[in-house]
């Protein structure tokens, strides 16, 4: 392994001990569930105790800074309406804004002529504007840590829906059959993307997102 591997590799630095504690390295399947949960569970009560605005800045750099290697492999086949399946997608969501931030704005802009009421709740500024973007969907995943976890998905969940429109009306106007075939696919997992987030809202807002 070279030493660009092994750096890539590495295992990071934990925010919280409660949360290295439910990682033991390569999950039993059988236990896998609880860790999922366990982990989601100390990382959102950890930062949500914490009044060290570091704590919160470590935890919305969660992703880039590659501190989900370990906790992908659990989280991300949990139950969209779970604790730890709504925070893997809020942070899926997130990171896409962070990384190709153009992309998103282009296709937010397409799809919020087709569903505009759901702009409002995403908070985005009208146009938006890629460092705007990325600061709103900051804001959002920092919500859900420290103020309102149900408005976070939900507004999460405005962000893929409008996002999914207009990757839909993108492909439409695909002049190569091809691209517009994977556009209209993409479109379909951001929808999906997009009510599971909501679901997972509505119920993290009746106490049982666990």
């Amino acid at each position: 392994m070279s030493s660009n591997d092994s750096s890539r590799f590495r295992r990071p630095a934990p925010l919280f001990d409660s949360v290295a504690e439910a990682i033991p390295g390569e999950p039993d399947p059988a236990t896998s569930a609880d860790l999922a949960h366990d982990s989601a569970r100390a990382l959102l009560d950890g930062v949500f105790h914490s009044s060290d605005p570091e704590v919160v800045a470590r935890v919305v750099a969660l992703a880039a800074d590659d501190g989900l290697t370990d906790l992908s492999a659990l989280w991300s086949g949990a139950p969209a309406t779970s604790l730890p399946g709504a925070l893997w997608r809020l942070y899926v969501l997130h990171t896409w804004a962070a990384q190709g931030g153009d992309e998103v704005v282009r296709r937010y802009r397409a799809g919020s002529r087709t569903v505009p009421g759901l702009r409002y709740l995403s908070g985005f500024a009208e146009p938006p504007e890629v460092e705007q973007v990325q600061r709103t969907m900051d804001d959002i995943l920092r919500g859900a840590f420290t103020g309102d976890l149900a408005l976070a998905l939900r507004r999460a969940g405005a962000v893929a829906t409008i996002v999914a429109h207009g990757t839909a009306h993108l492909a439409d106007d695909a002049a190569d059959g091809a691209a517009g075939d994977e556009r209209t696919r993409q479109a379909e997992r951001l929808l999906r993307t997009g009510e599971e987030l909501t679901a997972a809202g509505h119920h993290a807002e009746a106490g049982r997102l666990d």
